[in-house]
């Protein structure tokens, strides 16, 4: 169901433009949980301003919403899920043998959605999220909800530290992560996608003629990328080449490593992660000298004109 159905329950959780102080803005994270009704609502409401279908994902899970203390207006949000199995330039960033990646994937996390709601979006606020990735609120919520927890196919009990956040541009570049403290561009990835065909209504079509046992089959453990996998089962069922899920695209690549000793960690080499102690007053801090001062004018009369 559309998050639009929420509207009057929550548009109190949403800035006007004159409800904003730019230079004030103070943001606090809070976790989104599936058992707390209005953060729920607040976070699928916010999702009717992204332009690409965000989707609900599967497996590991963490959202969060990003308000502002000053105003107590949402910000922004992001979410984080299971990274990709295979992703041939992640591996490559990371140099890791086929046991490295076994054992560390576990301590990936790939942002799925991340970006600021109007207004905050007109004042580099989508900025401020990605750095909301680094508040020490984010290692610290991963490490207490999988603690002692035992992976679903190997049945066993990794460590957990969150080391890395990655993500993937849908279209390119991404000015959000371009300059930004501590995410890294990587590289462009091509391949297949399914937003070319599940962005324009053809996903309600196609998954029609998917058989019952094989649309349920979003398991953790059962494959890889349920929603291609079943993308070319209903292609086939239509007659339909499945390399029409290639596209070509130039996908941009980022990470946001959170451990000084990254590498070490990842290729196994240190047992435990040193992480970067970067503070949210730190980061907020940051942001404001980089990218809000410089152009504090230019910003408000975005902001007038919203």
């Amino acid at each position: 169901m559309s998050g639009k159905q929420y509207e009057n329950q929550v548009s109190s959780y949403f800035a006007a433009s004159d409800e904003i102080d730019i230079l004030h803005i103070e943001p606090v994270i809070v976790p989104v949980s599936a058992s707390d009704p209005l953060y729920s609502r607040i976070w699928s409401y916010a999702l009717t301003f992204w332009s690409v279908p965000v989707s609900a994902g599967y497996g590991r899970r963490l959202r969060f919403l990003v308000f502002d203390k000053h105003n107590g207006k949402l910000i922004g949000l992001f979410g984080l899920c299971d990274p990709l199995i295979g992703s041939r330039i992640r591996d490559g960033f990371i140099g890791w043998t086929k046991e490295q990646k076994h054992e560390r994937l576990y301590n990936c996390m790939t942002a799925y959605v991340l970006g600021a709601v109007p207004p905050y979006n007109k004042v580099l606020g989508s900025k401020l999220v990605a750095l909301a990735t680094m508040f020490p609120e984010v290692r610290g919520e991963f490490h207490q909800k999988y603690l002692h927890n035992r992976t679903t196919i190997a049945g066993k009990e990794k460590q957990p530290y969150l080391a890395m956040i990655d993500t993937y541009g849908a279209f390119q570049k991404s000015a959000i992560y371009t300059r930004l403290l501590n995410w890294r561009f990587i590289g462009y990835t091509q391949g297949q996608s399914h937003l070319h065909i599940t962005a324009n209504g053809s996903w309600e079509l196609i998954k029609q003629f998917v058989p019952d046992d094989k649309f349920r089959s979003y398991s953790y453990g059962q494959g890889s990328n349920w929603k291609f996998r079943t993308l070319k089962i209903g292609l086939a069922k239509l007659g339909l080449p499945k390399e029409i899920l290639t596209t070509g695209w130039r996908r941009a690549y980022y990470v946001c490593p959170l451990l000084t000793n990254f590498h070490e960690y990842m290729t196994m080499q240190h047992k435990r992660p040193k992480f970067i102690q970067h503070s949210a007053a730190e980061l907020v801090t940051y942001w404001k000298e980089h990218w809000v001062e410089p152009r504090i004018d230019k910003l408000k009369e975005r902001v007038i004109h919203e």
